[in-house]
């Protein structure tokens, strides 16, 4: 290769070095822009077609090690998704404000319990703010699966960790979704979705007889979260004076259970033939129409005792429950404070209250 083709060789590469240096470059365009370094252009109105920068989430661009200015990413999981760009001391939208950070993380939605005819109660467990602080967090409701913070809600204080909430103005014998929410400035996040149905009654209505003194919650023996079930009261004892019956006799009356009082009665009824004892007080009481009436076992006498201020009518006094602690005691409750312990069978002043189930 001689010199003066040497020459020219070298004039080209630099030539065309400068041009690549210093051109503008267009995709879809031969004209771009002139204040444009590259310009990305539809072709055509049938071939219409986007940018799409880095799709990374927030912990992938929190993991960038010493952003350039301008450099750009769109974070997946930021709110509801947002393209962002680092201006040199934060991310920032495409508006100018502080790019959204990652909304909390909500394990759960707490099963509704206290099921009554206007209220439940829920709530929900936070496990991570990610770095950003909760502003607000509860539970919201509505009678379409789904609910968001449009719709009825709580607001509890407090950030990660479980809450619970009260949730009232409730109609009675409806259908409700509940689902926990947590609020921070990377958006709202959501628990998974319950349902419950509240009940046709509420603790201390009269209905059905007498009040209604319990309603059953799940876990309850024979609770329907479609059917209402529960326990009605007599509005007022019937004897302040009644012994258990049959000291010395076990009569195997042993549940304690809610749903267990019924077969009590049945058995002390049936093996006890003494007149005027509590279980068959109960047994030949005919009272509202309803001829079905119990002594309470020793679990469904406490809820007696719990919901006592709403049902109305009880003394500080000691009242009998069906459930029997041996062939010589049985388990009756003070209702001047919770306690519950063993009477003697021949003990002539207990109270007695009746029960039936619904």
């Amino acid at each position: 290769m001689n010199t003066t083709f040497k020459s020219i060789f070298a004039t080209c590469l630099l030539l065309l070095a400068n041009t690549i240096t210093n051109a503008q470059v267009g995709v879809g365009t031969t004209s771009p822009n002139a204040s444009a370094r590259f310009q990305v252009d539809a072709d055509s109105s049938t071939n219409a077609k986007g940018f799409l920068p880095p799709r990374v989430t927030y912990a992938q661009r929190n993991a960038i090690t010493s952003p350039a200015i301008g450099l750009m990413v769109f974070c997946t999981n930021c709110g509801t998704g947002e393209p962002q760009f680092y201006n040199g001391t934060g991310w920032k939208n495409m508006i100018g404000g502080t790019g959204l950070g990652q909304s909390p993380a909500v394990a759960s939605t707490i099963a509704a319990s206290n099921i009554s005819k206007t209220s439940v109660t829920s709530g929900g467990n936070i496990t991570n703010d990610n770095g950003l602080a909760i502003t607000a967090r509860g539970v919201c409701w509505s009678i379409s699966s789904n609910p968001t913070t449009a719709n009825s809600k709580t607001i509890e204080s407090g950030t990660t960790g479980s809450f619970t909430s009260n949730i009232t103005g409730l109609n009675a014998n409806t259908v409700y979704y509940l689902r926990a929410y947590a609020i921070n400035d990377g958006g709202t996040s959501y628990g998974d979705q319950v349902s419950v149905r509240t009940t046709d009654y509420a603790i201390g209505e009269s209905a059905l007889g007498g009040k209604i003194a319990y309603l059953l919650q799940p876990g309850d023996p024979g609770y329907d979260a479609n059917i209402t079930h529960g326990l009605v009261a007599t509005n007022a004892d019937i004897s302040t004076s009644a012994q258990w019956g049959c000291s010395g006799i076990f009569i195997g009356a042993d549940g304690t259970a809610i749903g267990t009082g019924n077969q009590n009665t049945i058995n002390i009824t049936a093996r006890c033939s003494a007149a005027g004892i509590a279980a068959r007080l109960c047994a030949d009481l005919v009272e509202g129409g309803y001829a079905d009436w119990f002594l309470p076992s020793k679990d469904e006498l406490n809820k007696l005792y719990l919901n006592r201020v709403a049902i109305g009518g009880f003394s500080n006094a000691d009242y009998w429950s069906s459930t029997e602690v041996n062939q010589n005691f049985a388990w009756y409750q003070i209702f001047t404070f919770f306690f519950q312990d063993g009477a003697i069978k021949t003990y002539t002043s207990g109270y007695v209250r009746a029960i039936r189930a619904f």
